[in-house]
């Protein structure tokens, strides 16, 4: 079973020690058998079958049941080999979807090559090796000499993170199904999984009250005259400018700007954390994060190592990737009570309330608050 490398791979370190170094890193890897053989049912009885044939022939000393063994020992030698020809010479290339969340289904791409240039490969079935990848096995039929076949499959990854090395296996029971093998495949691919999505953190009253005030905030901005331009079908006709529209023959609009500040701040301290909690943290942050972009609602972040304004420095995914790689820090320093902005609709997740500055002991979430709601 060959590996296949779908993104360019960083030069390898130069010299003997570092050569050294790969090979031992590469050892357990290489001792690991690929391929692995389990008798099916059908197999077994084909091998009590040839026993029986074998001592009936030896009993009897009968010359045809001595022909019957020789066509089972050769059946059941040419089932082995075209079961090993099958898995032989093939290739994977799997392209994640741009965004993937943790424990949700999303839709992958998936690319089988059959290098083989004059066998074909028949009855596989691609699986996962372990909880990520594919959600369900994908049977193929079919695939010809120097053949490429390309689907879409659902896939689902169980923890946020990066994940470097996604083990997939080919397994096929061809041609009489007397023995089923299974091969592993390892793609080194990076795939990104940002962090688990949870409604129950939209309702949660403390939210609640930060969106409404964000809302209030964005009442009468926006009042600076920015300029005029032909009118678009999505564009509000409040706004069409009339006099301009008979100047010109054609409906033009005032377009008005917008202050580009944030209106809600979610801050996450990363000291004193445990590890499920955390976990807890992240996700809402990740939820909450994403539904007040969604509104057009600008936010800030803050942690101990990060501080992103959106939309106005990064992006929502740009916070989203912070929050897939994030881990606690047990020395980290909590915040200063210097840094609190006043009047800004903000919420703080720490882990015990003894960690948030004075002023935002009312707006601060604990552990206890970010878990799921049961």
């Amino acid at each position: 079973m060959r590996r296949f490398w779908p993104q360019p791979l960083s030069a390898p370190a130069a010299g003997p020690a570092a050569a050294l170094l790969r090979w031992v890193r590469a050892l357990p890897e290489a001792i690991r058998p690929r391929i692995a053989l389990r008798i099916t049912r059908a197999g077994l009885w084909f091998t009590i079958t040839i026993l029986l044939t074998g001592i009936g022939a030896f009993l009897s000393a009968n010359n045809l049941i001595f022909l019957i063994l020789s066509a089972l020992l050769a059946t059941l030698v040419v089932s082995g080999n075209l079961n090993r020809l099958t898995l032989a010479g093939l290739e994977v290339e799997f392209e994640p979807p741009e965004h993937l969340f943790a424990k949700e289904d999303a839709s992958g791409r998936f690319l089988i090559r059959n290098t083989k240039s004059w066998f074909p490969s028949f009855a596989l079935r691609l699986t996962s090796a372990n909880e990520n990848g594919l959600r369900t096995a994908v049977f193929i039929p079919l695939i010809a000499p120097g053949e490429i076949v390309a689907f879409h499959a659902d896939v689902c990854f169980a923890r946020r993170g990066r994940y470097r090395e996604n083990g997939f296996a080919f397994s096929s029971r061809f041609p009489f199904g007397f023995a089923e093998r299974r091969a592993r495949v390892t793609l080194l691919a990076e795939v990104l999984v940002y962090p688990e999505l949870r409604d129950h953190h939209l309702i949660h009253p403390l939210f609640a009250d930060v969106l409404a005030e964000a809302e209030a905030r964005r009442q009468g901005r926006g009042a600076e005259f920015h300029q005029l331009r032909p009118y678009r079908y999505e564009d509000d006709a409040r706004h069409i400018d009339w006099r301009a529209t008979a100047r010109h023959g054609e409906m033009h609009l005032r377009e008005y700007a917008i202050e580009q500040q944030e209106d809600v701040e979610l801050w996450l301290d990363l000291g004193g954390w445990q590890r499920q909690p955390f976990e807890d943290a992240i996700s809402a942050l990740a939820t909450q994060s994403l539904d007040l972009h969604r509104r057009g609602i600008g936010l800030r972040f803050r942690s101990q190592d990060c501080d992103l304004t959106i939309p106005v420095q990064n992006t929502i995914y740009g916070l989203l990737q912070y929050l897939a790689l994030a881990e606690p820090e047990p020395l980290a320093r909590p915040f200063p009570p210097a840094s609190v902005p006043p009047a800004v609709p903000l919420l703080l997740y720490a882990a015990t309330r003894d960690r948030a500055p004075a002023a935002l002991s009312s707006r601060t979430l604990t552990a206890a608050a970010a878990a799921p709601a049961t």
